[in-house]
């Protein structure tokens, strides 16, 4: 396997920091304070249905704030490796456009945009965190566990993108302008971005506008070869995006509000079809590269990511005695991925065997309303009490768009779901909250055939190189989801809090049906019952002065759970239906050891069992469910009362040994050997106004990347992981 070591810094990285200390030290002074880089105090949890404050919540809640967001941005622009690096018990990052084998504590996340759903748990394509550009964020919202507040999806839990909003009076300008390099400076390595906002802010309206534009270049690994090229899932190296946000409010008297918002973000990116993969050789630890491609051979439309989401909101704090809140959202969601020669694609009908190029794309449209009551006074205020309904449509399909073909059929997801949640102070440090929603749902599918691919073994005899015709139908379903917690306050800093939570889940019903090849089928008799979790949880957090801690340990569990498993013949997955039980703990820690000088630290520990042949008997999950250990250690800096700061986080991810993979009749090792990234930002006032550093990967650390070494490891695709990468910003205000 490939030695892993941190290899010199580059003359000029060595020249910059000695020039970068030497200029700064001496102002070093005492100042009021410094920010925080990830809040663990009382602010509200606007994503919870009660609004309540993180030290009120029986559940594990960690919000992201917006230092903590521009100092990732000045590292990269890739969301999913933002999250890695913010978040513990998120699972390494893939590196890639697609998001396979990023789980969340063993289990899928809901993503959302100010409470809008992302995530498209019908047909799963690992593309769902990619929706909106981090530049556009103000803070991110991280619900642990289980939760069916906001519905389908959060069997790991709630991941909520909180938009920006003006909250300054007049009008205000901001332009951004990033330029980044690989190690070495190569012209293709070169990227950068332009970011354009403006706000407005009067006594009833407020409103905000911001455009960015961003171009990726080319990634390099620690020893000068360009990082591999990954065609089916498509890559972000090579990229382009733009991302157009538009929000707006009205306060019409001092109770009422109204909202609306808009964000559309695409990414797209050439370089699965401006550069060809070139393979490594896993026996050696040599990783994949990659070359222009020269030749002449149609390959394929672009892999994208395309995705619209509008939100409109009315809020009234004085309904009838309670507070109201209604939302209604659309979301038109598109994956693209790249063309190949996949043994599922092909058909003799329309091309001979092995000749047939073709490549897939999701789409998904959602739309739904929310609408929630609070009433906060009751029993000498004492209890408070929540309730409403959502109503929520989601039509997912999957085709084949070179020639036009239906892959996963066209689903239709209808629910209307009540709920009502209580808390209640039973004494003066010990509070109960309770709550129940009911899901009732039903999925549509009309009469579709599978790909006639799924039948070329010469097994299906007659049948073979036919497609096999699938009976449409209506699945209903209804799921009582409660939730309990308490939380006792041992002192005005010091809470224990504990919590059980059912969260709902679909199995991926695209990919289930996609795979038929048995006659006789239909919708409704094949297992497509919803994934209930149930989720137990207990903690303690403590904020004071100086330190803010706190710590967590939880169960998953799932009687139905859902995992997909590769198949060679396929070259795809199928979905298998099994118990599963995940465990795990997980800390962070938070020291002010001056008024400057902020230290952080965080750990997660995840294992997993499941019943992987039915038969009782419980094995260890894979490294797609399952991820490593991971400890994450940072210093952020504030010199004197200036906007100065400095920052450096190291992120190690533990080796581990998990399952091997059987593909067919062959079985590969899956092991991950671990690693330790180093990060560093640097930001300092700069004529009108702010240049910021970041170098990603400071050691240039040499490492093979978790999708490739670990989840896939019987992918022909080897990747290894990104060099030290520098980016560079300023920042005016006007």
């Amino acid at each position: 396997m490939k030695t892993h070591r941190p290899t010199l810094f580059a003359p000029s990285v060595l020249w910059l920091a000695v020039a970068t200390v030497c200029g700064i030290v001496p102002t070093v002074a005492l100042a009021d304070t410094t920010e925080p880089t990830v809040v663990l105090d009382t602010d509200v949890i606007t994503i919870k249905r009660d609004h309540i404050t993180l030290k009120e919540s029986a559940q594990k809640v960690l919000i992201i704030d917006r230092q903590a967001i521009d100092d990732q941005l000045l590292l990269s622009d890739d969301t999913s490796d933002a999250l890695s690096k913010l978040i513990p018990g998120y699972a390494p990052a893939s590196e890639k456009l697609g998001t396979v084998g990023e789980s969340f504590r063993g289990r899928e996340v809901l993503f959302m945009i100010d409470g809008v759903p992302q995530s498209n748990p019908l047909r799963d394509g690992s593309r769902e965190s990619r929706t909106i550009d981090l530049a556009m964020v103000e803070r991110i919202e991280v619900v642990y566990g289980a939760s069916a507040e906001q519905g389908l999806g959060a069997t790991g839990g709630i991941i909520n993108f909180i938009t920006k909003t003006n909250r300054k009076n007049g009008v205000a300008q901001q332009v951004t302008i990033t330029a980044s390099s690989d190690n070495h400076f190569h012209s293709d390595g070169l990227g950068g971005s332009v970011r354009y906002q403006a706000s407005y802010g009067g006594d009833k309206t407020d409103a905000l506008v911001a455009v960015k534009y961003a171009k990726e270049g080319m990634y390099y690994q620690a020893d000068n070869r360009m990082v591999g090229i990954y065609g089916n899932q498509g890559d972000t190296q090579g990229s382009q995006s733009y991302d157009i946000f538009a929000k707006a409010g009205y306060q019409i008297d001092d109770d009422k509000r109204i909202g609306a918002s808009v964000n559309y973000y695409h990414l797209d990116s050439d370089a699965t079809l401006d550069y060809e993969n070139v393979a490594g050789n896993r026996a050696t630890g040599l990783t994949d590269t990659a070359i222009k491609y020269t030749g002449s051979a149609y390959r394929g439309k672009t892999p994208y990511n395309d995705a619209l989401t509008v939100n409109a909101t009315y809020s009234d704090d004085d309904f009838f005695g309670t507070r109201l809140s209604a939302q209604a959202f659309y979301n038109d969601f598109t994956a693209r991925y790249g063309a190949n020669y996949a043994n599922n694609y092909q058909d003799p009908s329309i091309a001979p065997n092995g000749t047939l190029l073709d490549q897939s794309q999701n789409e998904s449209t959602k739309t739904g309303i929310k609408l929630t009551v609070n009433k906060d006074t009751l029993w000498q205020d004492r209890l408070s009490l929540t309730a409403g309904v959502d109503a929520m449509q989601d039509v997912t399909g999957q085709n084949l768009i070179q020639y036009n073909r239906v892959w996963a059929p066209e689903m239709t997801y209808q629910n209307i779901s009540p709920f009502a949640q209580a808390r209640v102070r039973l004494a003066d440090r010990l509070s109960l909250s309770a709550g129940v929603r009911y899901e009732q749902g039903q999925l549509e599918v009309d009469d579709f055939s599978t790909l006639a691919g799924y039948t070329r073994a010469a097994s299906f005899g007659a049948r073979r190189w036919t497609s096999t015709p699938v009976a449409g139908g209506t699945v209903k379903f209804d799921e009582v989801l409660p939730s309990a917690g308490l939380v006792y306050d041992i002192n005005d800093k010091t809470q224990v809090f504990a919590n059980y939570a059912k969260g709902l889940g679909m199995p991926d019903v695209g990919a289930t049906l996609r795979a038929i090849t048995a006659l006789n089928q239909s919708v409704e008799s094949i297992n497509l019952e919803p994934i209930v979790t149930d989720n137990t949880e207990v903690g303690v957090r403590y904020t004071g002065d100086k330190l803010s801690a706190d710590l967590s340990v939880f169960q998953s569990k799932s009687d139905l759970g859902s995992t997909l498993e590769y198949d060679a013949a396929l070259e795809g997955y199928r979905a298998k239906r099994e118990a599963t039980n995940i465990k795990g703990a997980e800390v962070a820690l938070r020291y002010q050891a001056t008024d400057n000088a902020q230290f952080t630290a965080s750990y997660a520990h995840t294992q997993g069992k499941y019943d992987a042949n039915g038969d009782g008997v419980m094995v260890d999950m894979p490294a797609r469910n399952i991820s490593p250990d991971k400890l994450s250690v940072g210093v952020n800096y504030r010199f004197g009362d200036s906007d100065k700061r400095f920052g450096m986080t190291a992120t190690h991810l533990f080796a581990r040994d998990y399952p091997d993979v059987t593909s067919g009749s062959t079985s590969y090792e899956s092991k991950f050997d671990g690693y330790t990234l180093v990060d560093m930002t640097y930001k300092q006032p700069l004529g009108k106004g702010t240049i910021g550093l970041g170098i990603n990967n400071l050691l240039n650390e040499e490492y093979d990347v978790f999708l490739t070494e670990t989840v896939l490891p019987s992918s022909e695709r080897y990747t290894g992981g990104r060099g030290r990468n520098y980016n560079v910003s300023y920042t005016i205000d006007f």
